[in-house]
């Protein structure tokens, strides 16, 4: 074969290559062959070319834009390709091609969420891991004073408990992460057996238990984690609670059998492979009823169990969806809410007498986004503390029934680690009224200088006060006059 000839067939054989390979996701648009996305959000709809509103019908300058993300999300054969895509890096790069997932070893998947704590680039300061234990401590002492028993725990991130397989180019950070920190600081507390280290708990698990307990495509531990978690409440709770409904489930009170699901990692990674995953079907009965059918895990579900005595109220994310069913036949009323910042008046108001308040490890910082939602705590006015000048400008709302006062400290405070904040109000009779504040600054997680307090006006007895902020450590104790920004 001379080669003009080879030269074209090999110029023709490329043109209806590229050509086929352009057009068959087109025609597959068409008849949306294999356009369906197997994602957890919703899809973009057709654009339309007229804006029509009651008073008139205008252009969509914007039409071409939305087309072309409309077509990107459904164009024919998206979900093959995309899964053609990521195997191939996986296979010949060890990639990922979805910015949700780190692949690791041995057929390990990982949330990407997960690596600033695992690196350490999201390390509180020594500060931050004291708010964050302080703001616990306030939520369970106002807890405490409205009869209801808290308990605090975080679900570890799945490379705290699997490291082993994570990939060997992501350098694991030599200093202790921030859930690491702050289970070393509820351990030197005498005062804070709300507080559950889930971690230790299933890294002893791990040792002891041939089977995994975490799932290897999804981000959450599997159902034999979820039964240590469930035991680790229960055995809190009969400790703490005298004559404790107590209901403890051992594995070997289970029977076992396996079953197989798609996990959240690979689910979008791999949308037309569907990896499914290693799971276990504890055959625990269900004894209680829901308000809604437990397929929409993020939603808020209500359930109630005959025979049971306590009441729960369960603030949770994600990982708590593997505990409902163990949890709520174990309570004769649950109310398992994802609302964000902690409603703690919502626990008092509903009639609970437990609170569960769990949260992921990458989340432990969010807790500082937002002071939750609850009255100030009472206390007595800080002793020997010395007056300076210059005064602190406050964020002042006063919204009928309470008094929200938030913001960040100025120079004249001697903050230290372990500085707590407290607002009180002198009134014109010489009284005076002592409330601790959140050491939080509003929408900042890593901003150490913030305060935040809702004081309610019930508790209060004249309408017209004169306020100022403490600032205490072991140290020192400073105060001056509160300024306010309205």
């Amino acid at each position: 074969m001379n080669k003009p000839l080879l030269k074209k067939i090999c110029t023709v054989s490329y043109t209806v290559l590229i050509t086929t390979v352009c057009t068959v996701p087109f025609v597959g648009s068409l008849f949306k062959w294999g356009s369906q996305s197997t994602e957890n959000r919703t899809m973009l709809s057709m654009p339309k070319l007229l804006e029509t509103t009651e008073d008139s019908t205008k252009m969509n300058m914007e039409y071409t834009t939305e087309l072309a993300d409309y077509y990107s999300e459904h164009f024919g054969f998206r979900q093959e390709l995309v899964t053609a895509n990521a195997v191939l890096n996986e296979t010949l790069f060890a990639r990922s091609t979805n910015d949700k997932t780190t692949i690791g070893k041995d057929g390990w998947y990982y949330l990407n969420e997960t690596l600033d704590d695992y690196t350490g680039a999201s390390a509180l300061s020594d500060r931050g891991i004291y708010r964050l234990k302080k703001t616990l401590d306030l939520m369970n002492q106002y807890s405490n004073e409205s009869n209801i028993t808290m308990l605090f725990f975080s679900a570890p991130n799945k490379n705290s408990i699997y490291p082993e397989f994570m990939p060997w180019h992501i350098r694991r950070s030599t200093e202790s992460g921030n859930l690491d920190r702050l289970s070393a600081l509820f351990s030197r507390d005498p005062n804070s057996d709300y507080y559950i280290d889930m971690k230790s708990r299933l890294l002893e698990l791990k040792e002891t238990e041939s089977r995994d307990i975490y799932l290897k495509n999804d981000s959450h531990w599997n159902e034999l984690g979820a039964l240590a978690a469930y035991n680790a409440m229960q055995d809190n709770f009969n400790s703490r609670i005298d004559k404790f409904d107590y209901m403890p489930i051992a594995v070997s009170d289970t029977h076992i059998t396996e079953a197989y699901e798609a996990g959240d990692l690979t689910n979008t990674l791999y949308p037309s492979i569907q990896k499914t995953d290693l799971k276990y079907d504890l055959g625990i009965k269900k004894n209680f009823s829901a308000d809604r059918p437990l397929t929409d895990l993020m939603a808020e579900i209500s359930t109630t169990c005959q025979g049971r005595y306590y009441n729960e109220i369960c603030y949770r994310d994600s990982f708590f969806n593997a505990l409902i069913n163990i949890n709520s036949n174990a309570f004769a009323k649950v109310r398992y809410t994802r609302a964000f910042p902690y409603d703690m008046t919502a626990a008092k108001s509903g009639g609970y007498n437990i609170a569960v308040v769990e949260i992921a490890e990458r989340n432990l910082p969010k807790i500082l986004d937002n002071a939750p939602i609850m009255g100030a705590i009472g206390t007595d006015v800080p002793t020997g503390s010395a007056h300076v000048n210059g005064g602190q400008e406050c964020n002042f709302v006063d919204d009928g029934e309470s008094l929200k006062l938030s913001g960040e400290l100025g120079n004249w405070a001697d903050l230290k680690n372990d500085s707590n904040i407290y607002i009180e109000l002198r009134d014109s009779n010489g009284r005076s009224f002592c409330y601790e504040a959140f050491p939080i600054c509003e929408g900042d997680s890593y901003n150490d200088n913030g305060f935040s307090i809702t004081i309610s006006k019930y508790s209060l007895v004249n309408d017209e006060y004169e306020a100022y902020i403490h600032v205490v450590n072991k140290d020192t104790a400073q105060y001056t006059e509160l300024l306010f920004n309205q």
